[in-house]
């Protein structure tokens, strides 16, 4: 039985993270059903009853010390993890995790990652020394490609494949249309949801949002759901963009904290979503429906690059008008590719096959 760590943000609601694990999970045991699984989770409790695996806190160096020494294989798995916009610590802690299993002597593989910008050189450097040693890297865009050859990561230790996510299979609406129906959301509108974080201090791409969809709700007859998807970190941004509607009536603020099969299940009941979070563009695609997608980094113009979806532009610059043009130009027919979704979701299942073929014969 193959032993496998999983490092990554996982077990702080962040529903694009833990949809990652939920696909790294789902997509390992595809492969190989007896394979035993620990996840280092900022909860351990809810990561383990939830995905059925171990879990340890990952912040208590003896239990990781152990995994790691008695596993086969280190995955530090998607996300934006060697970032240092976020935080310079966030990338020495995944920095240290794989640091440690190397020096273990286990093989280590970064799992459909998302890298960069890393701004300080000496980040930059010791990035390059972890990631050099590593026995494979997979990157969910070209960005994270190019990121990694400007660092110097040798071209052979690098695929490009995609979002852990896309592997994930549909769910059905009944989820979904109860937990609307429970918010009170009318079943015989339009559903149009938005979702939004916090960007800054600066609310004006919320106010233009709501101009948007005040505009969007009286030419559709649609009603607006707008959904945190970091549950409840985002509830705020969600509450000013209600605030700044002038139809506040035809909106809800769904505060709720759901589960990846939850948000899938509730993506399928939408006509349209407008979405500034990576991972709410990827659950519309996953669930084939038209999204519209407010940039705020270069992981978001990727995706939508990739899967020939359609962009409102930039959050710094952002125009009621343009997000209802391209709100207009989503839910035209012939928008959507399946075609695309369906070559992503097969490079994205390469990166269980990679990380298995490694405990085997390796790459």
């Amino acid at each position: 039985m193959s032993k496998i760590v999983i490092s990554g943000y996982y077990g702080f609601a962040n529903a694009g993270d833990e949809a990652m694990l939920a696909a790294i999970v789902k997509a390992l045991r595809s492969t190989e059903d007896s394979v035993e699984l620990t996840v280092i989770s900022g909860n351990p409790q809810i990561t383990a009853a939830k995905y059925g695996v171990s879990s340890i806190h990952r912040f208590n160096p003896l239990e990781i010390f152990l995994s790691l020494r008695d596993c086969d294989l280190l995955l530090s798995g998607g996300g934006s993890l060697l970032q240092d916009v976020t935080s310079k610590r966030s990338l020495l802690y995944y920095l240290s995790i794989l640091a440690l299993g190397l020096l273990l002597g286990k093989r280590v593989m970064l799992y459909a990652q998302g890298i960069g910008p890393i701004h300080s050189g000496l980040l930059r450097k010791l990035t390059k020394a972890v990631c050099s040693r590593a026995d494979l890297i997979t990157v969910r865009d070209q960005d994270s490609l190019y990121e990694l050859r400007h660092i110097g990561i040798p071209a052979e230790k690098v695929q490009l494949t995609a979002d852990a996510v896309l592997t994930l299979p549909q769910e059905g609406k009944e989820q979904g249309r109860q937990l609307l129906s429970e918010w009170g959301v009318p079943a015989d509108k339009m559903l149009i949801a938005i979702s939004v974080r916090k960007w800054q201090e600066d609310d004006r791409y919320l106010l233009e949002l709501a101009k948007a969809a005040d505009i969007l709700s009286r030419e559709y007859d649609a009603h607006v759901v707008i959904l945190p998807l970091q549950y409840p970190v985002d509830v705020a941004a969600c509450d000013r963009l209600q605030h700044f509607m002038v139809h506040k009536e035809r909106s809800t603020v769904l505060k709720a904290d759901c589960d990846t099969e939850q948000f899938l299940s509730l993506m399928g009941n939408f006509q349209l979503l407008i979405g500034m979070r990576l991972h709410a563009l990827i659950f519309a695609a996953v669930m084939e429906r038209p999204f519209v997608a407010v940039s705020y980094d270069p992981k978001i113009d990727g995706f939508v690059k990739d899967i020939n979806g359609v962009t409102a532009g930039s959050v710094e610059n952002l125009q009621s008008t343009q997000v209802v043009v391209a709100a207009k130009k989503a839910l035209a027919p012939a928008t959507y590719c399946r075609g695309r979704l369906d070559r992503l979701r097969t490079k994205a299942m390469l990166n269980a096959k990679q990380a298995l073929a490694l405990l085997t014969k390796g790459v």
